[in-house]
């Protein structure tokens, strides 16, 4: 295949590439599932995967982000331009050699010279310039009809988490004057796990990367376990207190609204989270956990620190970005629950996580700009 061409669809003034039409001209096989609205283009070992409505697209285990997302109109599936582009690159080796009479052509490019490779360390090409951590996505664990963990006295995870979450909003806004803050809940509200990751990559965009940080309470059914420890995904838990953890933590899923199908999200790990956990992003996500335990270390020194550790939580699932799940405490620990339920060392905790991501966007920045 040396020279082919592809209708350009407008749409608001932004050029879009069916991905009906790139399937007839390029000839791939494609899934896409109508229910969660991703899709799967494959060629031989090559593969993009795309969800309609986010910025971001995975070709090859990179990330690719655009200024505009995937969206439907009248029926079609239309992917921006410089999205296609970077699929058709990568599936078929072609890339753009000229636009005219609304289409735009694709001719064989040149194979570079083979360069020998000598490491897998995180190196900056790894992260398009340019993309600096420009917003945090805060997440308070539980909600709503959701309690999450109970502890002595009636007092719960959910009241817990979005106090402490409140207070990290204010220190990273103070701390971080040019990075947007939002929370997925500031109120005593439900929300499905699949939905925070959601709200997150929403707001994705082409050289604006994020972080997710999700704020939890631990519970054991011993009453002697206490400390703090900081979570990034992997299907791999670091042991089985860890497995433990994140069993308990996504439970919720009993209380999501099968209607909706919500479990078909969580049964099966889907192939773009399967994919995106032995990327990039779970080794930017581990530096991030250990910044943000190192915070906490220095701050909470009451409780002993347990660490970093990894494992399967759903709401990590499928984030596209830096993620962690940050467990606080145990509110099973007598003793330290009466320090959760202060605000003094509610704000220390806060106080600590926002240290470690100021020190983890800092360090994340000079990476991307090449310093």
């Amino acid at each position: 295949m040396n020279s082919v061409n592809v209708p350009v669809v407008k749409v608001s003034g932004v050029s879009y590439l069916s991905l009906d039409d790139i399937r007839k001209t390029f000839k791939s096989e494609l899934a896409f599932d109508m229910l969660l609205q991703q899709g799967k283009l494959y060629n031989k070992s090559h593969y993009a995967v795309f969800t309609v409505g986010l910025s971001s697209i995975l070709v090859d285990g990179r990330l690719y982000r655009s200024r505009h997302p995937v969206i439907r109109h009248r029926g079609m599936v239309l992917l921006p331009v410089d999205h296609a582009a970077a699929i058709i690159s990568a599936l078929y080796s072609l890339n753009i050699s000229g636009r005219r009479d609304g289409r735009i052509y694709f001719k064989t490019k040149k194979q570079p010279p083979h360069i020998k490779k000598t490491d897998d360390k995180p190196r900056a090409k790894d992260v398009e310039p340019g993309d600096r951590i420009s917003f945090i996505v805060i997440d308070a664990g539980h909600g709503g009809r959701d309690p999450g963990a109970v502890g002595a006295g009636s007092i719960k995870e959910k009241t817990i988490t979005l106090q402490i979450s409140r207070y990290l909003a204010s220190s990273l806004k103070y701390k971080l004057k040019n990075v947007k803050i939002s929370q997925t809940r500031s109120s005593d509200r439900f929300i499905e796990l699949s939905r925070r990751t959601e709200i997150a990559n929403g707001m994705l965009r082409k050289h604006e990367n994020g972080i997710f940080l999700s704020i939890h309470v631990n519970a054991s059914l011993s009453g002697k376990i206490s400390g703090f420890e900081t979570y990034f995904l992997s299907q791999n838990p670091t042991n089985e207190d860890a497995r433990n953890t994140a069993a308990l933590e996504n439970n919720v899923v009993i209380l999501e609204d099968p209607g909706k199908n919500s479990r078909k999200k969580y049964g099966d790990i889907d192939y773009i989270e399967a994919t995106m956990i032995t990327t990039q992003i779970q080794k930017e996500s581990a530096l991030l956990a250990a910044s943000i335990q190192k915070g906490m270390e220095k701050k909470n020194r009451v409780f002993k620190s347990r660490g970093v550790r990894k494992a399967d939580f759903y709401v990590l699932r499928g984030v596209l970005m830096p993620a962690v799940l940050v467990e606080v405490g145990f509110i099973t620990n007598r003793k330290e629950l009466q320090y959760l339920k202060k605000s003094s060392h509610q704000k220390k905790i806060a106080d600590g996580v926002a240290d470690g991501v100021v020190r983890f966007i800092r360090s994340y920045n000079r990476m991307v700009s090449g310093k």
